[in-house]
């Protein structure tokens, strides 16, 4: 990975940039997106952070589709929320997907390279999201939930 190159950004801007590319790969499903300000500059390396957002919210769909193929008639739904804080921005997608339930409690083997649960996966994206968001003086969190997966992204200001 290339060094970032940091100029002032606005996250809003690039998540809806993403939600609205990312929208053709599955018109049914609902993308929600809220956030606390109207725009939200951070100063961070524009391609890197699109490419986090793209990864993420394509995995939320992959993992919407991967569940439809064995459950009928569920509302397919992704949340975003980005907050601005004093402290720090928060960014939590949420989705109704498969989850991380086969991974036997280690959700952490998921950033590393290589890993993957696809068919067609390299295991590459997740470790480069991470690498991308450590390089921004970030972390990410992924939770378990019954009914799909949160995925938690802070950055300190």
């Amino acid at each position: 990975m290339p060094k970032p190159l940091f100029q002032k950004n606005d996250l809003v801007m690039s998540i809806k940039d993403n939600i609205k590319l990312l929208q053709e790969l599955d018109q049914t499903i609902q993308i929600d997106f809220t956030h606390n300000r109207h725009q939200l500059f951070f100063n961070g390396d524009k391609e890197q952070l699109s490419r986090v957002f793209l990864n993420l919210i394509k995995n939320s769909i992959e993992s919407i589709q991967q569940k439809s193929q064995k459950v009928n008639n569920f509302n397919k739904n992704i949340t975003i929320e980005l907050n601005d804080f004093d402290s720090h921005i928060s960014i939590v997608i949420n989705d109704n997907g498969v989850g991380f339930k086969n991974l036997n409690n280690n959700i952490k083997e998921i950033l590393n390279p290589y890993f993957t649960t696809k068919k067609e996966g390299t295991g590459l994206g997740l470790s480069i999201v991470n690498k991308i968001i450590n390089d921004h003086n970030g972390n990410i969190e992924f939770i378990s939930k019954p009914d799909g997966a949160i995925i938690k992204i802070i950055f300190l200001k």
